[in-house]
């Protein structure tokens, strides 16, 4: 209940909306309950990425085991962050776009000041990547690496790319056949540093 307040607080005014006074506001809660869960905002927008990249993971998880292939697979979940298949549409309003460029802001803040924290709200997402990867290494179609490691390094390039381009949307509706292009050309980046055969 306090994290679907918290979204929608978001996706009307941002940042700026998300308050605990407007929280309490919207969920009808004491302050004293609030505070049994959390300590400040900071936990709760840590709770409210945890929520959004356990579903994350769970949904491409299951696009990745449909896929016919490891390489197939991976492409999904690239393509799906960049796309925002966490609930991007092309006739999508504002809204979600003022929640998704004020959770970017909060992301790279939380990476300096809360970075433990913020790597355990990631680990769902970053274990359904490493999974895959590990299933191209098994079936000979990606080169030998560590998977964690290489499941970081395909989501920070990822999310980074993806942060500038919601913080330049911010305020607007996204520009969906730029955003395909852009998923195209970063899946094609990391295929090529994955892939056993890139040419292939």
């Amino acid at each position: 209940m306090i994290c679907a307040a918290a979204n929608e607080l978001l996706a009307e005014d941002g940042l700026e909306g998300l308050t605990i006074r407007a929280v309490l506001a919207r969920t009808g809660l004491a302050r004293r309950a609030f505070y049994e869960r959390f300590q400040g905002k900071d936990d709760l927008v840590l709770a409210v990425f945890a929520e959004t990249l356990r579903n994350a993971g769970e949904q491409f998880g299951a696009l990745a085991r449909e896929a016919p292939d490891a390489t197939e697979g991976l492409r999904r979940i690239v393509i799906g962050i960049v796309l925002g298949q966490l609930g991007f549409e092309p006739d999508i309003g504002s809204g979600h776009n003022r929640r998704s460029a004020a959770l970017s802001r909060e992301h790279l803040r939380l990476a300096e000041s809360r970075p433990a924290d913020l790597q355990a709200a990631l680990r769902p997402l970053l274990d359904i990547i490493a999974w895959q990867v590990e299933q191209g290494i098994a079936s000979g179609q990606f080169r030998d690496c560590d998977p964690q490691v290489h499941s970081k390094l395909v989501y920070n390039l990822v999310a980074t790319t993806v942060h500038v381009e919601l913080l330049a949307e911010e305020g607007g509706l996204p520009d969906y056949e730029r955003r395909k292009q852009l998923a195209e050309a970063i899946w094609q980046f990391c295929r090529r540093a994955t892939v056993a055969d890139p040419t292939g």
